[in-house]
């Protein structure tokens, strides 16, 4: 009888930090965006902080959907304040890397409680130490595989619906 594998951390702990620090230097970049180009009043100057704020917007919503990500075997663990989310391996779609700092996107065949998609952050220092979070990623890579190929068992006497 095998024994279950204990569950690997794949996000950073210093995730709400992270956030704040982010947040905070985006916000004031964009105050001094709008406030340079809003001092000549020209049309041309409603551009570069419109452009920015679609930016900063689009970063709210990867922001927000920003968790920490554990794994073992056969689930993923996905950790919120409110309450911590079990999701079957066999429910991973697609994982891949979506910005250059390292946010990498897990998709879901059925949504979950949070949504169709997720996001996590290997690493605060992710350029720097990339060979190194993108071995758990493949790591977990194996684990989705090997848990879709597993067969389902079910009780003779399920009700199937």
């Amino acid at each position: 009888m095998q024994g279950k594998s204990r569950i690997t951390n794949l996000s950073t702990r210093f995730l709400l930090p992270y956030k704040i620090f982010i947040w905070g230097v985006l916000i004031v970049f964009f105050l001094l965006i709008a406030y340079e180009s809003f001092e000549g009043l020209r049309i041309t100057s409603f551009i570069l902080p419109v452009t920015w704020g679609f930016v900063l917007y689009r970063y709210y919503i990867m922001n927000s959907k920003l968790h920490r990500v554990e794994f073992d075997d056969e689930y993923l663990y996905v950790i919120r304040k409110e309450a911590d989310i079990l999701v079957p391996l066999e429910n991973i779609k697609d994982l891949e890397l979506r910005t250059l700092i390292g946010h990498y996107e897990i998709m879901f065949y059925n949504p979950e409680q949070v949504g169709d998609k997720i996001y996590f952050k290997p690493s605060l220092l992710y350029p720097f130490n990339s060979k190194k979070k993108d071995e758990l990623v493949n790591i977990l890579w194996q684990k989705i595989n090997k848990a879709k190929t597993k067969q389902s068992h079910f009780q003779k006497n399920a009700l199937h619906s």
